[in-house]
């Protein structure tokens, strides 16, 4: 904690609840589970942008696009499947280690990968605002809800949550 930041991968800032009741095998599994609960979310959104994602490609239209339609299309697509990757790891990692009491290590792991798998299915929605934005309505739509979609998602995912903390920090003694 050199910078004054809270360490977010850090089991103690996993819950929204005082972490100092119950034991800590208590916490690890209440830890566990709210993370697989925000997996089973995030998952189910990130698959479904990859499944929209290859309709895109095979439908009629998809060969009337411009280069940059194509190029925005193609990173929005490797975005989009690393994050899968990234989100379904932390399922991997529980099930090999099942039993092999590294729960805390599958918690702290998780949680990293569940805040990559955000940022990534961030700039994927970015991605699909501006490939669609773009194909129909051209560029200057394209640039506004562009900046707009980013915006909106910086203050929601990132300024929003990180006020909470910070706010919450100040009135702890």
């Amino acid at each position: 904690m050199l910078t004054g930041r809270p360490d977010l991968c850090q089991p103690e800032h996993m819950a929204d609840d005082d972490h100092t009741t119950g034991s800590h095998g208590h916490r690890l599994d209440r830890e566990l589970n709210e993370l697989l609960q925000e997996l089973r979310v995030i998952q189910g959104g990130i698959l479904l942008l990859v499944g929209f994602l290859l309709v895109i490609a095979f439908s009629s239209g998809f060969q009337r696009v411009t280069d940059f339609q194509k190029v925005i299309y193609y990173v929005t697509l490797l975005v989009t499947g690393i994050a899968a990757i990234v989100v379904i790891s932390p399922v991997v990692h529980h099930r090999l280690a099942f039993r092999k009491h590294d729960k805390e290590r599958i918690v702290v792991r998780g949680n990293l990968m569940l805040l990559i798998a955000i940022v990534l299915a961030s700039f994927s929605i970015l991605g699909i605002t501006v490939l669609v934005s773009d194909v129909l309505w051209g560029s200057s739509v394209t640039i506004t809800f562009g900046v707009l979609t980013f915006l909106l998602t910086v203050v929601m995912w990132l300024v929003l949550p990180l006020h909470s903390i910070w706010s919450s920090n100040r009135l702890e003694p």
